[in-house]
């Protein structure tokens, strides 16, 4: 093996917890982190929520300062994508035509945008929300706006769009599925934030389908709908969701299917090459089904898994699942994975107070939805990476101290 050392393509939180964790634990190894973006590493979650709103700066959005890469020996390269992976001869050629070569490589490469393809998509004042560069425009086209279509009902959208109504906006939401966040959310927690929306002023509209954007002189005026309506509008979020990144492990001949396909280390179908994060498909062992996370939670805590890899660590990644999403004064938290539930169970007041959805398969545990209520949150963590699933009468009895269950473990 040359001293080429480790290359980590992709500097979000999964490449930047790939590298923070190697040299945590002791590897001394040339250590390169590139990222496409022209600026340090940053936390994405608040870009959607305290940054959009004026509360953070983007000072405070900085993971680690300029001081930490020098300081810790990593090659942090900014503003160079990777144009293309020569896994034979262990090269990544950058956009500027310089080479890195590398002995072992991660795949951080996240997720992309999906994009609107419909007449008028293109027009000024039509945003989308991911990066800081994005952030920014969206911060500051909002001062002037008044009347803001959010084309998509899922975590990015609403978030925005609680941002939007918090700054006093007239906010719509156009959902082409039937309920708020589909993928991810049960029945009862998208009751309960479309009744949030609707009682900060926000209209919601399920199951329809756009058309196009309206213009009038090179800007956004309206969002058509195919059923002849439209909503006036002077900005336009679009959040339709995201794909994986696959396009650098697909040219090197690495296995993708929705993802990159990796093993229970993070290992690729080139053992030398590893993928963590948005990127990667794996098969959990708590589900006993192949999944891909749209996490930041996973993203940090498979891109540690990965670099535990590199260092010859050979236990399988198992993290439970865990997501969060804040909207007014609600924090949604949610343990575990919920698609293919049977069984819903409300633990606490779904009316007014702090609740817990409980969602099981069989009878066993897979999920648990919170609104306001941390508690709930942690112990089904436990709970769920102990393999222990409470009774659906238990669950849903508020005298029956769940976490009692822990103490047999």
């Amino acid at each position: 093996m040359s001293d080429a050392g480790i290359a980590i393509v992709g500097s979000g939180h999964a490449g930047l917890s790939v590298a923070e964790s190697l040299r945590r634990r002791g590897y001394r190894g040339r250590l390169s982190l590139i990222g496409a973006e022209p600026c340090l590493p940053y936390q994405r979650p608040p870009l959607s929520k305290q940054y959009l709103k004026g509360e953070w700066e983007e000072e405070r959005l900085i993971q680690r300062n300029a001081e930490f890469y020098a300081r810790h020996d990593i090659e942090l390269i900014q503003g160079e994508r990777v144009a293309a992976l020569d896994a034979d001869h262990r090269l990544l050629e950058l956009d500027s035509g310089k080479h890195l070569a590398w002995d072992r490589l991660v795949l951080a490469t996240g997720s992309r945008l999906r994009r609107l393809a419909l007449p008028g998509s293109d027009a000024e004042g039509v945003h989308y929300l991911q990066t800081l560069a994005q952030a920014k425009a969206l911060r500051a086209a909002l001062a002037d706006a008044s009347k803001v279509v959010v084309i998509g009902g899922g975590y990015i959208g609403l978030e925005a769009a609680a941002a939007f109504a918090t700054a006093g906006k007239s906010v719509s939401v156009l959902n082409r599925a039937d309920t708020l966040l589909p993928r991810t959310a049960s029945e009862p927690i998208a009751r309960h934030m479309t009744n949030l929306h609707d009682s900060r002023g926000v209209r919601i509209e399920n199951g329809i389908e756009v058309a196009g954007i309206a213009i009038v002189d090179g800007r956004v005026s309206g969002v058509e709908l195919q059923d002849g309506r439209s909503f006036a509008a002077d900005l336009v979020l679009v959040g339709i969701g995201v794909e994986p990144d696959t396009e650098l492990a697909q040219s090197a001949g690495l296995k993708c299917r929705d993802g990159i396909l990796v093993d229970e280390q993070c290992r690729t179908s080139s053992p030398d090459i590893l993928a963590a994060g948005d990127c990667a498909r794996f098969r959990h062992p708590l589900y006993l089904r192949s999944v891909r996370l749209e996490s930041i939670q996973n993203a940090i805590e498979q891109g540690k898994h990965a670099a535990g890899t590199l260092l010859g660590d050979n236990a399988p990644y198992r993290a439970v699942p865990w997501f969060w999403s804040d909207q007014y004064d609600a924090k949604l938290q949610i343990a575990g994975l919920a698609n293919g539930h049977d069984l819903e169970v409300i633990r606490g007041d779904e009316q007014g107070g702090p609740f817990s959805v409980f969602c099981y398969a069989k009878r066993r545990l897979i999920a648990v939805e919170s609104i306001n209520a941390p508690g709930d949150h942690m112990t089904a963590r436990r709970l769920l990476q102990s393999g222990i699933s409470p009774t659906p009468d238990d669950a849903a009895n508020p005298d029956f101290v769940l976490r009692d269950l822990l103490q047999t473990v």
